[in-house]
């Protein structure tokens, strides 16, 4: 069973994206899948270790690095190998000028709560070395960003999404809570799609 829910967002994202080449769909889609899981599992105490447990150590250090994410991407946007075309690749997934500032909003204020507590606080163990979740996690993101991006810079993502996930649970393991990845999670999101926005449909 918990290896059959790893395939959700490939399953969303295979669908909503790939086939059908709406975001929202996509995006919407994988958060129902994670609902439905949770629900027919009867799993939803597992939201409860979203409760606020502060180590302002660990909370800067996430916080932190999640900002630069963001920060990074717009910097060092004009070095990265993106197709000339791509803010026109966006408008046709249905991220338009009017709807991105709400792609980015819902992204960013849902996704992180879901995901981690679907990923870190469900599917994912107390390991301290890398786990298979971790790569699991990064691997459905290279479905979206190979569309975008060459091979080499999709294994560096992978490499830094599967570093990140790690990161991320291993606070979870120090904490024995999922609010400050959540929070991490949702500034990575909000900075990174932030950068995205500014940099294409509004340069």
């Amino acid at each position: 069973m918990m290896r059959l829910l790893r395939l959700l967002p490939y399953l969303a994202v295979g669908l909503g994206l790939l086939w059908y080449k709406n975001a929202w769909l996509a995006l919407l889609g994988y958060h129902l899948g994670i609902l439905l899981a949770f629900g027919f599992s009867r799993a939803w105490g597992h939201f409860r270790a979203l409760r606020p447990i502060m180590r302002p150590g660990w909370a800067a250090l996430a916080w932190i690095s999640a900002c630069l994410a963001g920060l990074l991407l717009y910097l060092g946007w004009n070095r990265l190998p993106l197709p000339a075309d791509l803010a026109v690749s966006l408008v046709s997934l249905g991220l338009t000028a009017e709807t991105w500032p709400w792609f980015i909003a819902y992204f960013a204020l849902v996704n992180p709560w879901l995901e981690e507590t679907f990923w870190r606080g469900w599917l994912s163990g107390p390991e301290k070395s890398p786990a298979s979740e971790d790569f699991w996690f990064a691997g459905y993101h290279i479905l979206i960003l190979g569309q975008f991006i060459p091979f080499g810079w999709l294994l560096l993502a992978f490499v830094i999404l599967a570093s990140a996930a790690w990161f991320w649970r291993q606070v979870v393991r120090q904490t024995g809570s999922l609010f400050i990845p959540a929070i991490a999670h949702l500034l990575a999101d909000l900075s990174i799609l932030t950068a995205i926005y500014w940099r294409t449909i509004r340069p």
